[in-house]
């Protein structure tokens, strides 16, 4: 374990504040407004570090998921026009209904083609499988929501897709873990 390797303060720090950390981090990765930090890398260093019980393991995922496909069900919004709002917050944020012309842009126009084509062929299958892949998560969500996909299918095939990222992580640390 190498968390015995580490100063008690360092596991403590990364103990304490990794988790909410994680969980704003994986928001802003599923917005693609995270990817300059990749949460994923962050988190694998948390397993390999500190190696949680399995129970915090399983929760700390769960959060992951949770606040990655929140971040894309964010996004997706951002881009379907016909959603309605709850609370009023493009009212109250200024800026916030430029957000899909700014993700748009950082995207670039290349990437965003061969997304939206690979979302127009596979639909919910593309964004579950891209969920997985490093780098790409969130990245459907803008297709997704400007083809009016239906919601519920939206967020059942980026659960599944982000699911998948967390496990593929979890079983990277895991094997990494049992080498030391």
């Amino acid at each position: 374990m190498l968390a015995s390797v580490l100063p008690a303060s360092w596991t403590e720090l990364v103990v304490s504040a990794g988790v909410p950390l994680f969980v704003v981090l994986f928001y802003f990765d599923g917005m693609i407004l995270g990817k300059f930090t990749p949460p994923g890398a962050l988190f694998f260093g948390y397993v390999v570090v500190v190696d949680p019980p399995l129970l915090v393991l399983l929760t700390v995922v769960g959060l992951c998921v949770a606040a990655s496909t929140l971040g894309q069900w964010t996004l997706y919004r951002g881009f379907n026009e016909d959603r309605p709002e709850f609370i009023g917050i493009r009212r109250r944020m200024p800026y916030l209904n430029r957000l899909p012309f700014f993700i748009r842009a950082k995207v670039g126009t290349r990437w965003m083609r061969f997304v939206t084509r690979a979302f127009d062929r596979f639909g919910g299958v593309a964004l579950c499988l891209t969920n997985a892949i490093p780098g790409m998560a969130g990245l459907m969500s803008i297709p997704a929501g400007l083809s009016k996909y239906p919601l519920v299918r939206f967020l059942a095939f980026a659960t599944v897709g982000n699911a998948l990222y967390m496990l593929l992580l979890v079983a990277a640390a895991k094997g990494l873990v049992d080498l030391f």
